[in-house]
């Protein structure tokens, strides 16, 4: 397996993101397409913490499995009206990029997304919003209902 540690310039956020790749090396030097999984970090973590916490690696080896791992700090995986443009971002631009830079497969049947917490929330939103592009997504202690947080934060702010 090769880990790499990609840096790009994102056209949609206008800065340059940060992106750790897993790549299957046998898969990858005969020429054959690798399956994907983007794995989305959660609200107080970044792109890093599943190298330094989890046995992804090794899992995406047993699979010869390639895992795309962005960065997108607090953003909760959507576009703001104001600001930045990460539901774009990762929906759209990350896919396209990575594919061009690897031999990654854009077969749905190969195309798996999950999240931990806020992760969980993007891995889900993508997978719904997107249903032709992924075949499964997992949600570990993801955040699906942001209205009723929204709501509970509004209610402690008054108190």
């Amino acid at each position: 397996m090769a880990l790499l540690h990609v840096q790009f310039h994102s056209q949609e956020l206008n800065i340059a993101v940060s992106t750790d790749v897993i790549l299957p090396q046998e898969r990858c030097l005969k020429g054959r397409k690798a399956p994907v999984l983007y794995l989305l970090h959660g609200l107080s973590d970044d792109h890093s913490i599943w190298q330094r916490r989890t046995s992804i690696e090794r899992y995406a080896d047993a699979l010869q499995l390639a895992v795309v791992m962005p960065a997108v700090n607090r953003s909760f995986y959507s576009d703001t009206a104001y600001g930045a443009k990460y539901w774009t971002f990762v929906s759209d631009e990350l896919p396209r990029v990575m594919q061009g830079f690897f031999p990654l497969s854009n077969k749905r049947a190969d195309t798996f997304v999950a999240g931990l917490s806020m992760g969980g929330y993007g891995a889900f939103k993508l997978a719904l919003s997107l249903p032709d592009r992924y075949a499964a997504a997992a949600s570990l202690s993801g955040v699906l209902d942001l209205a009723r947080v929204a709501e509970r934060d509004a209610q402690e702010d008054q108190a």
